[in-house]
């Protein structure tokens, strides 16, 4: 026999959002501004309606069951649409309006201000949440609709067709030293010379680590890594204080500030940051306007 469904609300969608990222039933009423007790029955309700249980319940704790987790991830997608649509209604009636959910490369930042610059003063009524992340972090919130485009570091093409991207140029990554170390009359080094040297690293995701760390492991080079930071800036920073060395985009070396050395690498490892949006996703106004915007500007290419 087949179970005849009722059709899941938005309101009840909200509801398994809210108590699955509080993992608190209290909490996640406050979150809505409803009572507890409401909330829990409409909960309970909503698992009889659908015959399984989407949280595990006892006096400590909250958790989701994977049932639980797979209904959350069609919550966050149908929700994302649910605002998305009425965010493009409203921007049809009314002109370029409303919030874009933008993800930057470490690498990009600075350009990215300089281009929401213009962007604001061309469309003020536009706002732009902004998250730094890793091109990993990104690419699976674009997928999740957490993100409406990003500037993601790419090793190679976009080949997944449910994005759409456009190319940003390319630049390599240099060494970067303190200007008085051992290295400073260093100009250019192999790959291989790498090895034993203290360096900095970064995280799991992101694809220019593991741009270096394809290089290194070719070259048969061994650096100590001393130390971890999400932020070229902040590498930068220990960099020219002698903390260690650090790899970075061309660009970021040569930005103000502690005044570091740069050491070309041979051979030279490049990163290519992207643009990219979903391709399953039709732009709102906003988003059709940012994008516009974007790919018109030569702001955010590299390697220029």
């Amino acid at each position: 026999m087949v179970r005849q469904f009722r059709v899941i609300s938005s309101r009840q969608l909200e509801y398994v959002r809210a108590v699955a990222r509080e993992l608190h039933f209290t909490r996640a009423a406050e979150a809505l501004r409803i009572a507890q007790p409401a909330l829990s029955q409409q909960i309970r309700k909503l698992e009889r309606q659908l015959g399984v249980a989407l949280f595990e319940r006892n006096n400590h704790r909250v958790r989701l069951t994977p049932a639980g987790a797979a209904l959350l991830d069609h919550a966050e997608r149908i929700l994302s649409d649910l605002a998305a649509v009425e965010e493009e209604m409203l921007g049809w009636a009314t002109g370029a309006r409303g919030r874009i959910h933008l993800g930057s490369a470490h690498g990009l930042t600075v350009r990215l201000a300089r281009l929401l610059t213009a962007f604001g003063d061309a469309y003020p009524a536009v706002e732009v949440e902004l998250r730094e992340m890793t091109s990993a972090e990104q690419i699976d919130d674009l997928h999740a609709g957490r993100l409406d485009a990003a500037t993601a570091a790419l090793s190679s093409r976009v080949d997944d067709v449910r994005l759409a991207s456009h190319p940003l140029g390319e630049e390599p990554l240099v060494l970067i030293t303190a200007s008085t170390g051992p290295l400073a009359g260093e100009r250019r080094m192999p790959v291989a010379a790498l090895d034993g040297l203290d360096l900095i690293a970064y995280p799991s995701g992101s694809v220019v680590w593991e741009t270096i760390l394809s290089a290194l492991a070719a070259a048969g080079a061994r650096p100590r890594l001393r130390m971890e930071t999400r932020d070229y800036t902040t590498a930068r920073a220990l960099a020219g204080l002698g903390a260690a060395s650090a790899i970075v985009p061309r660009s970021i070396a040569e930005e103000p500030g502690r005044p570091v050395h740069v050491v070309r690498l041979e051979p030279e490892p490049v990163w290519g940051p992207v643009l990219v949006w979903s391709a399953i996703r039709r732009p709102g106004p906003a988003l059709a306007a940012f994008l516009d915007f974007a790919t018109r500007s030569s702001e955010l290419t590299v390697g220029g």
